[in-house]
């Protein structure tokens, strides 16, 4: 589920660096002149009183988020060994559900880096433990899957996981990639807006959630352009102007279900398929007024690719003035 197991630990997260930038100017914390939205210490050191409060919430979120998953997931048959899953085909989802588990771990390592950073860490050593945290909540996550004849260990899954809660590291080391950010963007779609319709006899593809919405959602890779540009092109290009590449996916069959190949739930309809887009993007980042809480959220808000002119270029060439 896109905003299952993995968002829903980033929802969590989110509230633990907002927290913290609403005292960062206490903490020494300063806006990076270079990259909007991203912050810096002072250099101070840590701050031993912020860092127990940073891992109180995160044990308190740990528990009540664990006492959640046990309720509303592992409810079913257990098993005595890790059920491994290799699900590459993406059979039931075209691999739309990996780019949830790569934008879970990206954003949760890049919200808690923002608390470390808020702790008293160094901008890199931030990186490292949000990396390395977020990570590991993944992995646990994964873990208890394994052991559940629903879910299974999805190899898949962890690597979309590893991928994601690396980013913002990749970021500190190779502070060039910042050119090139991650982003997703979601409009129902009829498997959801008609889902009660849909469901009747004779059921239809539908899906009956909205963290179920997969044909609704897709998932951007955008370039800051301007972060490539030299001289006098770099001056006349708008610094909040990017482009992006989608991947979305069209003719699902529902939640849970396969929606290609000759196991598909609904044999009469036609394979699900892979979409790429090409859009126009805007940077977030690049609002005006600035300070730690309305910084922060900037940046959060820039993890949403906001409707644009848009040109499918596969299957087949379409032109969306305003792709939702």
């Amino acid at each position: 589920m896109i905003l299952s197991r993995p968002f829903l630990c980033l929802l969590v997260s989110l509230s633990l660096p907002m927290c913290a930038a609403v005292n960062a100017e206490e903490a020494g914390v300063v806006a990076d002149p270079v990259t909007p939205g991203r912050h810096l210490a002072d250099g101070g050191g840590v701050r031993i009183d912020r860092l127990l409060i940073l891992g109180g919430s995160a044990a308190v979120t740990h528990y009540v988020g664990f006492k959640y998953f046990d309720r509303a997931w592992y409810q079913g048959q257990k098993r005595g060994s890790i059920r491994w899953l290799n699900d590459w085909g993406g059979d039931t989802y075209v691999n739309m559900d990996k780019g949830g588990h790569f934008m879970g771990g990206l954003v949760m390592s890049e919200a808690l880096g923002e608390a470390y950073v808020w702790s008293g860490f160094g901008p890199r050593t931030a990186a490292a433990l949000g990396t390395l945290t977020s990570w590991a909540a993944l992995l646990e996550i994964e873990m208890r899957d394994a052991y559940f004849d629903q879910w299974g260990f999805s190899i898949p899954d962890f690597a979309f996981n590893t991928a994601g809660a690396a980013i913002p590291l990749m970021y500190e080391l190779l502070p060039a990639s910042r050119a090139i950010r991650f982003k997703f963007s979601y409009w129902p779609s009829r498997l959801y807006r008609d889902r009660k319709e849909r469901s009747l006899e004779p059921v239809r593809p539908h899906t009956d959630y909205v963290i179920d919405d997969y044909e609704g959602t897709t998932f951007w890779m955008s370039l800051t352009v301007e972060e490539i540009l030299r001289g006098k092109a770099r001056d006349a290009w708008p610094d909040f102007l990017g482009v992006a590449l989608g991947y979305g996916a069209s003719g699902l069959h529902g939640s849970n279900v396969k929606s290609r190949g000759r196991e598909r739930e609904f044999l009469d309809l036609p394979n699900a398929r892979p979409e790429i887009f090409l859009a126009l993007d805007y940077d977030l980042r690049q609002l005006p007024a600035n300070g730690p809480v309305w910084g922060s959220l900037k940046q959060y808000l820039n993890w949403i690719h906001l409707p644009a002119p848009t040109i499918r270029l596969y299957p087949d060439l379409r032109f969306y003035l305003l792709y939702m």
